[in-house]
């Protein structure tokens, strides 16, 4: 079945989405808008990741959340990634920029500890029970949202041989070719992934995938391509990268096929976005209102089918062509690299900090 195009991300797009984010993060105000609990329509703030997510996230389930809940209105404030969520929420403990967040699974507990996010009640999240087992808070905070693994990304267009390991990284026909966006959650799977074939443990000592990785930088066009991976890999800026299986998906239908991701036969590392209830909310009833829509099967079904991602409520069913190009089918479950994301928690920054300052600083 032939895909309908979808519209690209483009740079002005991005720009604008950065000023709506400082925007927000200055603003003297809640960015909560709206009356409390007693009355009146309420607008709640969501801080998501920006680009073709927003896009398909508005429509299939902020949008249908509004037309059923009339009174809630959803704000959506862009953001790049889990680490930028982290430092604004800090910015704004007291006075918080958001009601709603979402954030990588290895970086919300330390959300958690810090007081960031709130547990949920069950009682006004009774989606909670449909959860899978991965997607379940075990502490009663956000739970998962999203199920998603890594995946190297090729142009179809300027690439002979399509790569079929993560070993292809170093092949020396992608020499300068190379988009490695890697300073966060990627370049901590990675690594998990690089252990594995490295035969080493990444509980004990991650300096063979480091190492690994070194040997890889001359080869790397770019550390930071923008506005995005997806992006860079269809217009040609780079041959090979490394990026997220459902956007990869998106953006191969999106590009006509140009842009193309593959599951590495050595096996990929799962990872989760958890969505959460950010503490001090001034309208927490409707902000646990949304999440308890945003993981039911309905909104999940709707916004998976659209943007590849596997389902957390275990009642959504996908429609074959898309659910078999998810995280979800048969090929990716078999394909799991083992990972305890919540021991990576406390080691997550300072995979990091060694990402940045060894392989792309070094």
């Amino acid at each position: 079945m032939t895909a309908v195009p979808r519209p690209l991300v483009t740079a002005a797009g991005v720009a604008a989405a950065a000023l709506l984010v400082t925007s927000c993060a200055t603003s003297a105000g809640p960015a909560s808008g709206g009356s409390g609990a007693g009355g009146g329509k309420q607008t709640i703030t969501f801080m998501g990741f920006f680009g073709t997510f927003q896009d398909s996230f508005t429509k299939t389930v902020i949008e249908p959340f509004e037309k059923a809940n009339p009174d809630i209105s959803v704000t959506y404030v862009p953001i790049q990634n889990s680490a930028e969520v982290l430092a604004k929420l800090r910015a704004s403990k007291k006075n918080p920029a958001a009601d709603v967040a979402l954030m990588d699974s290895s970086v919300a507990p330390t959300a958690n500890e810090e007081g960031l996010f709130a547990k949920l009640d069950s009682a006004q999240v009774p989606h909670l029970s449909e959860l899978v087992d991965e997607a379940r808070s075990k502490d009663g905070y956000g739970p998962g949202l999203t199920l998603d693994s890594l995946s190297i990304l090729y142009n179809s267009k300027a690439v002979d041989k399509a790569p079929t390991s993560w070993n292809d990284l170093w092949d020396a026909a992608y020499r300068g070719k190379l988009a490695m966006p890697i300073a966060d959650t990627r370049g901590v799977a990675l690594i998990v992934a690089l252990e594995k074939i490295l035969g080493a443990d990444y509980k004990k000592d991650i300096d063979p995938a480091i190492g690994r990785l070194k040997e890889l930088s001359p080869s790397v066009e770019t550390w930071q391509p923008a506005p995005d991976v997806y992006t860079a890999v269809q217009s040609g800026e780079a041959d090979v990268a490394v990026g997220w299986n459902a956007r990869g998906q998106f953006y191969k239908d999106s590009s006509g096929g140009v842009v193309q991701p593959v599951l590495p036969k050595e096996g990929t590392v799962k990872q989760i976005n958890t969505i959460n209830l950010v503490a001090n909310s001034a309208h927490t009833e409707a902000a646990q209102k949304f999440i308890d829509y945003a993981i039911g099967a309905e909104a999940q079904k709707a916004f998976d089918d659209d943007a590849y991602y596997a389902p957390v409520n275990r009642n959504a069913k996908l429609k074959g062509e898309a659910a078999e190009r998810t995280t979800a089918s048969a090929e990716q479950q078999k394909r799991q690299i083992p990972v305890d994301w919540s021991w990576m928690t406390s080691r997550y920054t300072a995979w990091v900090d060694r990402i940045k300052r060894e392989v792309i600083g070094g």
